[in-house]
């Protein structure tokens, strides 16, 4: 399935809505960039950039009134939450389709790594974990040292199919049909710090409850 399918799956978003910019947008943009988008992040400007709930509920797409090049010729386009750290696509690497992503805690040191191998599974990681963080309408979070146990873990592996090499962050993320995700945290050892789960359908919710059986430090709808 096609990323930007998944993530209509997950969100839910109604096929007959315009989620996105437009093309004369999208031109704008070049124009004052000087350069042309690469192909799949144009396509995920038009298709869903303006979705605040995909793109703005923890970290957050730059819109393209914001978008520009860095000191070091990276054109930066997501930034996490606080603006510790920010992600973008070099220079160089622009004529590509789907060129690798880099991140930067000081873009001013020119210190750059590679959070994702291409576009598309960088927009993918980013559009799991701001659901899982909120984006979502059900979710669920913990680092209860009795919800990490080895049982409790393998609860999750044994009963969602993880989704490897989408990301190279301290993140893994599991789901099954795409309506439903559960991301687990970790530490450079792989060692589980946190689990996060999200959905935009109540009835995955209560299933994912009733299997998990976690304490939870946090449930939507304890908030109701």
């Amino acid at each position: 399935m096609h990323y930007l399918q998944i993530i209509h799956k997950l969100y839910n978003l109604p096929e007959d809505v315009n989620h996105g910019y437009d093309e004369a947008e999208i031109a704008l943009l070049e124009r004052r960039l000087q350069v042309q988008l690469p192909a799949s992040l144009r396509q995920y400007y038009l298709s869903v950039g303006k979705n605040k709930m995909v793109n703005d509920s923890f970290n957050r797409l730059t819109s393209l009134g914001e978008i520009g090049f860095s000191e070091d010729d990276h054109l930066v386009f997501y930034e996490e939450n606080q603006a510790v750290v920010l992600w973008g696509i070099a220079k160089a690497d622009l004529p590509a389709p789907n060129p690798p992503v880099y991140g930067t805690y000081d873009s001013a040191r020119q210190e750059w790594f590679m959070d994702a191998d291409t576009t598309e599974h960088f927009l993918l990681s980013m559009a799991w974990w701001n659901g899982a963080l909120g984006g979502l309408t059900h979710t669920a979070f913990t680092d209860l040292e009795e919800d990490l146990t080895p049982e409790r873990i393998a609860a999750v592996t044994a009963n969602w199919q993880e989704q490897p090499g989408v990301s190279n962050q301290l993140l893994r993320f599991f789901t099954n049909d795409f309506e439903d995700i559960l991301v687990f945290s970790t530490e450079q050892n792989g060692q589980v710090n946190g689990v996060y789960a999200g959905t935009n359908r109540q009835e995955k919710y209560k299933a994912m409850l009733h299997t998990l059986q976690m304490e939870w430090c946090y449930r939507s709808d304890r908030d109701e």
